[in-house]
């Protein structure tokens, strides 16, 4: 499920902060107040689907497209230290670059490639690199 801007269809929303009480009872039941990055427009966006409870999500952007971490590069806080204690994953998000730990299965593993090798259909053979004159 993406979430994106009903304004300019943007995938790049934010939190929102929530201006009354009757966002925050919604905020409970699953509909978060965001904010696109890109237009500034504000909205209320359903970010559950009971289907996607039991797998993990990013906290911050709401991604599935998640991936692991390593302890060499982040020094996790104190909250996240207790949680890989009790047997939570290592999961970063691939798009924001947040890491955090769950409990939660990752739906699917993200393999982030920076940069994808183009097959060049037309390939050099060693003979063709040193012509013979």
């Amino acid at each position: 499920m993406f979430i994106s801007c009903p304004s300019c269809g943007s995938r790049n929303v934010r939190h929102s902060r929530v201006q009354h009480f009757g966002e925050h009872i919604l905020s409970l039941l699953g509909r978060d107040s965001l904010r696109c990055k890109d237009c500034q427009h504000r909205f209320l966006a359903r970010i559950w689907r009971f289907t996607d409870l039991r797998y993990a999500r990013c906290p911050c952007c709401y991604r599935t497209e998640l991936s692991t971490w390593s302890e060499d590069h982040y020094i996790a806080k104190w909250f996240t230290s207790l949680m890989l204690a009790l047997g939570a994953k290592r999961i970063r998000c691939e798009y924001c670059r947040f890491n955090f730990a769950s409990f939660r299965p990752v739906r699917q593993v993200y393999r982030f490639r920076r940069n994808p090798k183009v097959e060049d259909s037309r390939e050099s053979s060693p003979d063709e690199a040193f012509p013979s004159h």
